[in-house]
């Protein structure tokens, strides 16, 4: 089974803490938080399955507060586990492409 889903949205809060110390004067968001709005889009499609494997983290160009990011995933089974491929875009062009692997 493959399947590929459009149209989740985040807006990147200027008001996060984490932009107090990433970097000062210049405030982007860490590539983890990218990763964990990726795992929020997609968790409650895969109930019983955690992440068991981050298989690819490219991060192309910063995002910054006040961003809004679209995620496009693609799932893929895979054994007893599941596949996303996803493409982290702005209204400009991709950000990040994120593989994760879950497992039960």
């Amino acid at each position: 089974m493959t399947a590929v889903e459009e149209g989740t949205r985040v807006f990147v809060d200027p008001d996060d803490p984490v932009f107090a110390g990433h970097y000062p004067g210049f405030p982007i968001l860490p590539g983890l938080f990218v990763v964990e709005h990726v795992h929020a889009a997609v968790r409650d499609r895969l109930p019983g399955k955690r992440v068991s494997a981050v298989q690819r983290a490219k991060f192309i160009r910063p995002v910054f507060p006040g961003d809004t990011l679209s995620i496009t995933t693609e799932f893929t089974e895979d054994g007893d586990g599941v596949r996303v491929s996803a493409v982290v875009s702005k209204d400009d062009g991709p950000v990040a492409e994120i593989k994760l692997r879950y497992s039960a």
